[in-house]
């Protein structure tokens, strides 16, 4: 390949503007369809890292273009369908730079973007052998240079493209060919050295330096396996230093590495390592051992724990402060509260068998109890108390009588009224004869009429100061059945 000045454009810029005849349509089309094997040509002479390698100085790998290829013209075959199914389209421009900096433009494995590029220009040929006149007239609405694309001048543009990329690539291949024809005259020494430089006429040459010895200036790459593989070895052999012992051949080598000063007065001898302690992590055994003691130490309770630290702070204390203040009275123990006396039992309840108490029985059966456990000297200080009376025991609900049989079923069946009587009867048996002496004889009050609907209620009992009332007359109840 001749050699080219503008590495950028090696085929030229294109032309827009032009006006091709359907002769030259014909030949752009053979172009588009010849790139896929002319690319695969090339790219198999680029080995040994040479796809990622730029075709010249800040541009794209040859990677980069074969990826950008296939990007590019799948756009253009999208742009090309929209042109001819519709009319005028505006197409979606794309930043073509970002693309060529993504992770499969940059790595991706080159024959795939190549494949890519046989079927897809295998359908677009097919696809613009197929237009007519009239199809090739169509175009599209480019956004970014605002003017309507005709398909004829898209043609003529993509072919360019095949071309300048294609170029792109060869300048790569051609590159790495030299470089390989280079070496191989290095090995053989049939390479000739460059041409030494002119001097200007009238300058003095300047007394070269004696070259260093090579021991000396240290050559720039790898060292040779052997040296390494000692390196290693020795590094290996060192004991393993902790980290305090680093430290501290770091700061005798600071305190080594510092200049002597005659003015300045002598120094106190620094301090013991006891005295001062170093920085850092404590070396192991020190480690080992402080938790060994703390693990020996019997455990404290927080009491004992809290006395200690009272008397570390009374011992921090100076004595000027400790007389100034005068000494806390000790507090008096509290007075022990009386003791609570002893509740009464609870009255047993009576058998089954035997009578029943009344309220007023039990409650002066409890007052007799309570008065029974109180101490003497509280009954001394206190006047007896005039023993109530026992309430009349009328309020206190009698136990109710069991409930009467229920009639046979050939007897006469009873009405409310007589029930309730009976019921009141079988009460005032059970009283006993203390709460019936105390309490005179009431008359009995005769059961109010009962209303038609309402059941009669029972009379409640009388106040002692109201005399008597006279019963009323009783209302026969009608029989039922």
């Amino acid at each position: 390949m001749k050699e080219v000045t503008d590495r950028r454009y090696p085929i030229g810029r294109f032309e827009y503007g032009k006006n091709y005849s359907l002769e030259d349509t014909r030949k752009q089309i053979k172009d588009i369809a010849r790139l896929p094997k002319d690319l695969k040509k090339v790219v198999k002479k680029l080995k040994d890292g040479a796809l990622d390698k730029p075709y010249r100085l800040g541009g794209w790998t040859a990677r980069q273009v074969v990826h950008h290829l296939a990007d590019s013209h799948m756009n253009a075959y999208v742009r090309f369908k929209l042109a001819v199914t519709e009319t005028a389209p505006i197409i979606k421009p794309y930043e073509e730079q970002l693309w060529a900096e993504t992770e499969d433009a940059k790595h991706g494995s080159a024959k795939t973007s190549i494949k890519l590029l046989s079927a897809l220009h295998n359908r677009w040929v097919d696809f613009l052998i197929s237009l007519s006149e009239d199809d090739l007239e169509k175009g599209y609405f480019h956004p970014a240079t605002k003017r309507t694309v005709s398909l004829r001048e898209a043609i003529a543009l993509y072919a360019w493209h095949c071309r300048h990329h294609l170029a792109h690539v060869k300048l790569v291949a051609d590159s790495s060919q030299e470089s390989k024809k280079d070496d191989a005259k290095k090995k053989e020494g049939t390479l000739k050295p460059a041409a030494p430089r002119t001097r200007k006429p009238g300058a003095e040459a300047a007394p070269k330096a004696e070259a260093a010895a090579p021991a000396e200036k240290p050559k720039r790459g790898r060292r040779p396996n052997a040296e390494v593989a000692a390196a290693k070895a020795a590094k290996a052999a060192e004991p393993k230093l902790t980290r305090a012992e680093i430290l501290a051949k770091a700061r005798a080598a600071r305190a080594a590495s510092k200049p002597a000063v005659a003015a300045e007065p002598a120094k106190a001898a620094a301090p013991a390592t006891a005295e001062k302690p170093k920085r850092g992590r404590r070396p192991n055994a020190e480690v080992a051992a402080a938790k060994a003691a703390k693990a020996a130490a019997p455990k404290l309770t927080r009491a004992e724990i809290l006395a200690k630290a009272r008397a570390a702070r009374a011992a921090n204390k100076p004595a000027a402060a400790v007389a100034e203040k005068p000494a806390k009275a000790a507090k008096a123990p509290k007075a022990a509260a009386p003791a609570k006396a002893p509740k009464a039992p609870k009255a047993a309840k009576p058998a089954a068998d035997g009578p029943k108490l009344t309220r007023a029985e039990i409650l002066a059966k409890a007052r007799a109890a309570r008065a029974a456990n109180k101490p003497a000297a509280a009954v001394a200080e206190k006047p007896a108390k005039v023993a109530k009376a026992p309430k009349a025991a009328a309020p206190a609900k009698a136990p109710k009588a069991p409930k009467a049989a229920k009639p046979a079923a050939d007897g006469p069946k009873l009405t409310r009224a007589e029930i309730l009587a009976k019921a009141r009867a079988a009460r005032a048996a059970s009283k006993p004869a203390a709460a019936v002496a105390e309490k005179p004889a009431k008359a009995a009050k005769a059961p109010k009429a009962a209303a038609p609907a309402k059941a009669p209620k029972a009379p409640k009992a009388a106040a002692a100061a109201k005399p008597a009332k006279a019963p009323k007359a009783a209302v026969a109840p009608k029989k039922k059945g």
